[in-house]
């Protein structure tokens, strides 16, 4: 009965909503060596917190902090780049400019080629049995291609069953 308490107040305990009095229960739960197997991943972060608690600051904790706040450390440099962040700018900016007027003066390259048309009269169907060939060859390629399409995807899902066993 008091493993399911506890479970109950390690999940309130992640979940944040534990009280300090909560808290303190489970620190000296996990403190005991006789927490259950399922739990004891969790003993090693309660052991650290009351480890953590038995460190003190030295007595003369205070005068150094204060030493070292009444030293105070020399201000860092403050280096201005504005200048340098202008020219950068201005800089991108004729850069800009060229790219533009480049594109402006030599426009007519950069035009595709004319090309000649194409005579399609040459591609029409003449005749029905024509017609019919076409259509049927056209059918017959549609459907080798999904049947090869088929038999190809039945292949790797039963790799894929091969592959499932090992993570079962």
């Amino acid at each position: 009965m008091d493993n399911k308490v506890m479970e109950q107040l390690l999940d309130k305990y992640f979940e944040g909503e534990t009280s300090l009095k909560e808290e303190h229960r489970l620190r000296s739960y996990f403190q005991r060596d006789d927490v259950p197997e399922s739990m004891k991943a969790y003993q090693p972060l309660f052991q650290h917190f009351a480890r953590e608690q038995r460190h003190e600051l030295g007595s003369d904790f205070d005068q150094k902090l204060l030493r070292q706040l009444k030293a105070g450390r020399p201000e860092a440099k403050v280096r201005r780049l504005a200048a340098r962040n202008w020219a950068i700018r201005i800089a991108a900016a004729v850069v800009i400019g060229l790219g533009v007027w480049w594109a402006y003066l030599s426009g007519g390259a950069l035009q595709p080629p004319q090309q000649a048309g194409v005579d399609w009269s040459k591609y029409e169907v003449q005749s029905a049995s024509e017609a019919f060939r076409l259509t049927s060859t056209a059918l017959l390629k549609a459907s080798s291609e999904l049947n090869h399409g088929t038999t190809t995807a039945a292949r790797e899902m039963d790799k894929l069953k091969k592959v499932g066993k090992f993570f079962k």
